[in-house]
């Protein structure tokens, strides 16, 4: 990912978000497949993955989310922040939050002030953010023989 600072006959160069100058075949580009975010307009989609315990009140985590997506003054209202049930995870309850911004390339800085905001309201509001955890369920122990403190000396 980067910005396209030179084409040439034989190659272009593209500058990445790191400031390392990548040399690509033409070639490559046109037998490849490229996806250029701001070839029309700048106007992107970012996603925000967030899983939450499964005792939390999934209609209020969806609120929270969407009133953090409305306040940030990048997200656009139109088409408007949504959130997703993405799945039912090991250890939580997994959505997605999706918002579009006037300018994509602000999307990993964004998607930062949104995980900042989203940690600190669920934390405000009593909800957890599990870690993965596991049940052991023993169903029998081997039986050791004992061993008389006499006999293990001979």
């Amino acid at each position: 990912e980067g910005y396209v600072k030179k084409i040439n006959v034989r190659a272009t160069e593209i500058e990445t978000f790191d400031r390392a100058s990548v040399i690509i075949p033409n070639s490559d580009l046109i037998s490849g497949t490229m996806k250029n975010w701001t070839h029309k307009n700048k106007t992107g989609r970012v996603t925000v993955m967030i899983g939450v315990a499964y005792d939390s009140n999934e209609e209020q985590v969806r609120d929270i989310l969407v009133d953090i997506a409305q306040k940030h003054p990048s997200v656009i209202s139109r088409p408007p922040p949504y959130v997703l049930l993405m799945g039912f995870g090991a250890s939580s309850l997994d959505f997605e939050l999706r918002v579009f911004l006037r300018d994509v390339e602000e999307c990993v800085r964004v998607a930062s002030d949104l995980r900042f905001s989203i940690l600190k309201q669920l934390r405000e509001n009593g909800i957890e953010i599990p870690f993965p955890q596991q049940d052991i369920r023993i169903k029998e122990l081997p039986t050791v023989p004992n061993i008389d403190s006499s006999e293990a000396k001979a």
